[in-house]
């Protein structure tokens, strides 16, 4: 699957996709620069900092399931007019 660049603005954000992504069966890996993250931790983001765009990558070949995360995750995916968070 293609990555999709997400930012999480406030600390309920990244609560919301905590609570979303943490029950999904396939990893989730979130990159800002050449740091890489088990995007299902809350630690790990907040590790990275607030409003920092950063990279998701997930590792499954189910479409159904990727196009259903990224509903479920819309609150912080950046649009294409987004480039920085700052």
């Amino acid at each position: 699957m293609e990555p999709v660049k997400v930012v999480f603005n406030s600390m309920e954000e990244c609560q919301k996709y905590i609570r979303v992504v943490e029950n999904v069966p396939f990893n989730i890996d979130l990159q800002c620069g050449s740091r890489v993250i088990d995007g299902k931790s809350a630690l790990g983001i907040l590790g990275f900092g607030l409003r920092k765009v950063l990279e998701l990558r997930v590792h499954t070949e189910d479409s159904k399931a990727w196009s259903e995360l990224l509903e479920k995750i819309e609150f912080c995916i950046c649009g294409e007019e987004m480039k920085m968070a700052i």
